[in-house]
């Protein structure tokens, strides 16, 4: 039978979850996401690596990553007060909402809006999880051996170490 527990060299299948601790996570950061890898050659937060190192198939963990090794400390330089008429959807622009656009040069802009007023817009270009810690719910949904093929599909991919 098969060992089932994560390590090295084997194609691990999670799903997680993320929340930000200590304010309301927006739904977009929150979706649930699956990711497969080859641990210990696709790139891997080190912090998450040794958490689910030993763990178990069906087995759940919950990892609090600090801000400095997620989204960084929170900077006050990246609230900035724009006009309402450099943007495409103004009347879409709600206090306390994300607003979120696509640029003419195909940039994404998204921003929280802390106020609106007088044909401005007060907004806040840092990440909602700027400043605080980020809640990663792990479900290990599959630990397998790794084949040839997931080794040549990893160095395809310019693996390095996790």
């Amino acid at each position: 039978m098969e060992d089932k527990t994560v390590a090295p060299n084997k194609v691990i299948t999670l799903s997680y979850q993320l929340e930000i601790e200590g304010k309301e996570t927006p739904a977009w950061f929150a979706r649930p996401m699956r990711v497969s890898f080859l641990l210990g050659r696709d790139p891997l937060m080190p912090i998450i690596e040794q958490a689910i190192v030993g763990a178990k198939e069906g087995e759940e963990i919950t990892v609090t990553i600090p801000p400095e090794q997620a989204y960084g400390p929170y900077d006050k330089n990246l609230v900035q007060e724009i006009s309402l008429d450099q943007l495409k959807n103004p009347d879409q622009v709600k206090e306390g909402e994300y607003y979120q656009e696509v640029t003419p040069t195909g940039r994404q802009l998204m921003f929280l809006v802390l106020a609106k007023k007088d044909g401005k817009v007060v907004a806040d270009f840092n990440h909602p999880a700027a400043g605080h810690n980020v809640i990663m719910k792990i479900k290990i949904d599959e630990v397998r051996e790794a084949t040839a093929m997931d080794f040549a599909a990893c160095d395809m991919r310019n693996c390095g170490s996790g």
